[in-house]
């Protein structure tokens, strides 16, 4: 009769990754939640709620589809293990182990990062085209998180790996905010990304 979606009585019919699938209804569980399990809870909220933002841009730069784990699936798992960290009031992220984009593209070769009058960033690197795996070509871009606005922005530059430099211009809603900054490369003709490099925080 072919998939169906929605619940009917004690089974919820729906179609993933073009797949028809049928489960069995959820039940409200009536245990109360231990404390390791409010734990977990807490750290998965941490990582979903920081990544949500940036799950389109993951699912160009966080490698391919691998069996049923998407790109952002792989992003959420690394930030689970590696970057989410838990202090006295709650879970953080550590910013310098965040990673907005991961594969086998050469990254960014001694990056530096100034600051320019007024509300500017100056960001160069050293022109590494003749590694394997690097191209002249490579596409820079930047990623920008203000922690006190709860707020990421993204720029996807004109500025080539052969140019060695590029120039960040803020909109003024960051004036004065403290941000954090990670960089990468991009090939659209090769169809990959460069594992990303975190550059520190400034104030715009």
């Amino acid at each position: 009769m072919g998939g169906f979606s929605g619940k009917v009585g004690t089974v919820v019919g729906s179609n993933w990754r073009g797949k028809n699938v049928l489960r069995s209804a959820p039940r409200k569980s009536t245990k109360p939640v231990s404390a390791a399990q409010q734990r977990q809870r807490d750290k998965f909220s941490c990582v979903l709620q920081f990544l949500t933002p940036l799950k389109t841009l993951l699912t160009d730069t966080f490698g391919a589809n691998v069996g049923t784990k998407t790109p952002f699936n792989n992003a959420m798992s690394y930030h689970m293990k590696e970057v989410v960290k838990e202090t006295e009031t709650g879970f953080t992220m550590a910013y310098n182990k965040v990673l907005v984009g991961m594969g086998g593209l050469c990254g960014l070769e001694q990056p530096l990062v100034q600051p320019v009058a007024p509300h500017a960033l100056n960001i160069t690197w050293q022109d590494n085209s003749t590694q394997g795996l690097a191209y002249p070509t490579d596409t820079l871009l930047v990623v920008v998180y203000a922690p006190a606005l709860h707020r990421f922005d993204y720029f996807t530059t004109d500025c080539l790996r052969e140019t060695t430099a590029c120039l960040l211009d803020f909109q003024d809603s960051f004036y004065g905010e403290t941000v954090h900054l990670w960089a990468t490369f991009t090939n659209n003709n090769v169809a990959l990304t460069a594992t990303s490099k975190y550059l520190g925080a400034f104030v715009i």
